[in-house]
């Protein structure tokens, strides 16, 4: 379990020093970043997972205090440890009110530094263990009644696999699986449901190759595994969807015994067993709909519904055609209106995330970084 940490401090020593003199890799910790600012720091922590932010106080256009105001308010935000020059130290007292971990009075004294790291990476571990356990345990419940999950986090992609044992031992699959998912790049959450029939339900980020990275997976488990048949769900956006893909996928298993596949996909019984025909009018017109429709929340099944074709045929003819997959059509669509709008008018940039499709102005910020190369704010500047 590695941890992502950010130092930010305006006195490039310090920074090098905090960077170099701490064996980081040794604590199983990746420096990301390092910030010379708060505003600096604001933007990384929107844009990455960050578990441990080492800040100075005094710092220019946004000090280390305003950082921890700002993100006072997350549900989930890095633990902090303060650095403090000894005239700061009721700035120091006002961090601790804001949830900092604990603060150190420069010069440094990096021995003791260390000892704080390891009991912040001891919490951060703990409270990771627990909101996993929180979090299998509502998507296990959304599988199995559709109960609502608080907070589903709907910019991540979930995808059920069922894993069918046919000779009733599907336990020995479950131990094949849980090397593989060891080396998987996701969060997996894996479940025995009876002797025969096991799940894994898989979280990507939005801007991942979900559905092709669970096909991935698959093959290599039914290559691990004997007398196994996979079965994957589509890809589904926000936990509250979870039960949506874990029923296709046990839908499919259905299909096992008219195949000698051991990795079923809808787009491979799609393929088998519906006809071809449209397919290209069908991609011409979803591509039309997404261009007059990009600021709305769309998604691949409405748009899949409105041209009449399945989801998992239409997402392979259409990325075949544009080359990217439906969600990257859809986010360079509006990134490049986004831009237009940047260059040729005066609207605050909540206000063009609105029109582009994005109620969270964080979460447009994070999307047009990482697709223009730069902020909004930078893009427009270079247009001034």
């Amino acid at each position: 379990m590695a941890y992502n940490v950010v130092i930010a401090d305006d006195e490039p020593l310090i920074l090098k020093n905090l960077k170099g003199i701490i064996d980081w890799e040794s604590l199983d910790c990746k420096v990301i970043a390092t910030a010379r600012n708060g505003v600096e720091v604001l933007e990384v922590l929107q844009q990455e997972p960050v578990d441990l932010l080492l800040t100075d106080i005094s710092m220019p256009e946004m000090t280390g205090v305003e950082v921890l105001k700002e993100m006072y308010s997350w549900s989930a935000p890095p633990l902090a440890i303060l650095l403090s020059g000894y005239d700061e130290f009721s700035y120091a007292r006002e961090g601790l009110k804001y949830n900092a971990l604990d603060y150190f009075l420069k010069p440094i004294d990096y021995e003791e530094l260390e000892e704080s790291i390891l009991k912040a990476l001891t919490l951060i571990k703990e409270r990771k263990e627990q909101a996993y356990d929180r979090k299998k345990q509502s998507i296990y419940d959304q599988v199995m009644s559709g109960a609502t999950v608080p907070n589903e986090a709907p910019f991540r992609v979930y995808v059920s696999i069922f894993i069918w044992n046919t000779n009733d031992q599907v336990i020995k699959d479950i131990e094949c699986t849980r090397m593989l998912l060891q080396k998987h790049d996701s969060k997996s959450y894996l479940y025995q449901l009876d002797e025969s029939l096991a799940m894994i339900v898989l979280e990507y980020p939005e801007h991942k190759e979900a559905e092709a990275e669970a096909r991935d997976l698959a093959k290599k488990g039914a290559e691990l595994t004997e007398d196994s048949v996979w079965a994957i769900g589509s890809g589904v956006r926000g936990m509250n969807s979870c039960k949506a893909s874990a029923d296709e996928a046990k839908f499919l298993l259905k299909f096992a015994s008219f195949t000698d596949e051991r990795v079923i996909t809808k787009a491979h019984i799609d393929q088998a067993y519906t006809s071809k025909a449209n397919a290209i009018d069908a991609v011409e017109q979803g591509t039309k709909y997404v261009k007059d429709h990009f600021y709305e929340d769309l998604s691949i099944e409405q748009v899949a519904d409105e041209v009449g074709i399945s989801v998992s045929y239409f997402s392979q003819l259409f990325k075949q055609k544009h080359g990217m997959t439906f969600i990257e059509f859809v986010r360079v669509e509006r990134m490049d209106h986004a831009c237009t709008l940047l260059r040729n008018s005066e609207l605050e940039t909540y206000r063009i995330a609105e029109k582009v499709g994005y109620t969270d102005q964080r979460y447009f910020s994070q999307v047009f970084k990482k697709v223009i190369q730069m902020t909004p704010s930078q893009y427009r500047k270079t247009y001034k």
